[in-house]
């Protein structure tokens, strides 16, 4: 009988420590995010795509709970934002200065971190500098391709002296890059006619006014104009001229493009994010410049009737043939 019994409380102590490994082995609830997006320029919303992949490769990965909260129109910006705060989500990635502007200040002691993917966030007094943004505020600078790509335009039409330049004053982009440009052409010694247009009704009216003259047309940092890149291409490429565009319009047709990738510039944020999201304050994230790269158009090059040459083509990042 003692022997069964011995027997009986073994079983019962064994089953006890089984039980007790189970419950131990319980893998912990899954993380939870909500993170919200906003990006009034329709012309860069591969900027977010590429932020959200990023962010979705990963979670799959941790097996993280994601949901995103995504804002795409001009007129719902301010209710967006204001809905992401009251939802006390875990982060709001921003797109064009104007947006992170208000995100910035709608965050503000909530404990809610932002990313952003903005021209210039010093000059715009979004952070205090690149390598201690401070604050809640971190992510990327797209600033600073303007002047190269006059550099690689004289590279491959060297005789360029007149330069259409068609933009819209719609963020702190648009004077930022118009004014990199206006430095960089007049230490070149290339004139600029500036067609400052309101919206893609005068847009096409100084489409056909191009000057007889111009040898190219540059595309700047501004919402109406990369919202209509195709449009300025085509126009260019029918009075067989080149096409310049400081922001990720390569592939779109532009001819030459020395800009950040947009679908990397959102995957460069993305890597921020991660920072952030694993217990890093965004204030003590360094925000980081866009990583630039050279794409060549050979459609548009062809449709002009401009051969580029093979020691620019060697160089380029990547060609569109």
């Amino acid at each position: 009988m003692r022997k069964i019994l011995g027997v009986f409380l073994f079983a019962v102590l064994l089953l006890g420590v089984v039980i007790t490994f189970f419950i131990a082995a319980e893998p912990e609830s899954k993380k939870k995010l909500t993170i919200g997006v906003v990006n009034p320029n329709p012309g860069t919303k591969e900027i977010h795509l590429g932020f959200i992949d990023s962010i979705r490769t990963v979670a799959e990965k941790e097996g993280w709970l994601l949901s995103f909260i995504i804002c795409e129109e001009k007129e719902k910006i301010d209710s967006a934002i204001q809905e992401m705060v009251q939802r006390q989500v875990d982060m709001i990635f921003s797109v064009t200065t104007p947006a992170t502007k208000k995100v910035k200040k709608a965050i503000a002691g909530q404990g809610i971190a932002g990313i952003f993917a903005i021209h210039d966030p010093v000059q715009s007094g979004v952070i205090k500098s690149l390598r201690h943004p401070g604050g809640d505020l971190t992510g990327v600078q797209i600033r600073g391709s303007v002047a190269k790509n006059l550099d690689w335009l004289l590279a491959v039409a060297p005789n360029t002296k007149h330069i259409y330049v068609p933009i819209r004053l719609d963020t702190k982009a648009a004077p930022q890059s118009l004014k990199d440009l206006r430095d960089a052409a007049q230490s070149l010694g290339i004139r600029l006619t500036v067609a400052e247009v309101n919206n893609e009704a005068e847009l096409d009216k100084a489409l056909l006014s191009i000057p007889a003259d111009a040898d190219a047309v540059f595309l700047l940092h501004s919402l109406l104009i990369t919202s209509h890149a195709q449009k300025i291409v085509d126009i260019a490429n029918a009075r067989k001229i080149p096409s310049v565009a400081a922001i990720g319009k390569g592939r779109e047709g532009a001819l030459i493009c020395f800009s950040p990738d947009l679908p990397k510039i959102g995957k460069q944020a993305g890597r921020i994010a991660l920072e952030v999201l694993k217990g890093e304050a965004p204030g003590d994230v360094p925000a980081e410049i866009a990583e630039f790269e050279l794409g060549i158009n050979l459609q548009s090059a062809g449709k002009i009737g401009l051969e580029v040459p093979h020691n620019i083509l060697i160089l380029a990042d990547y060609i569109v043939r």
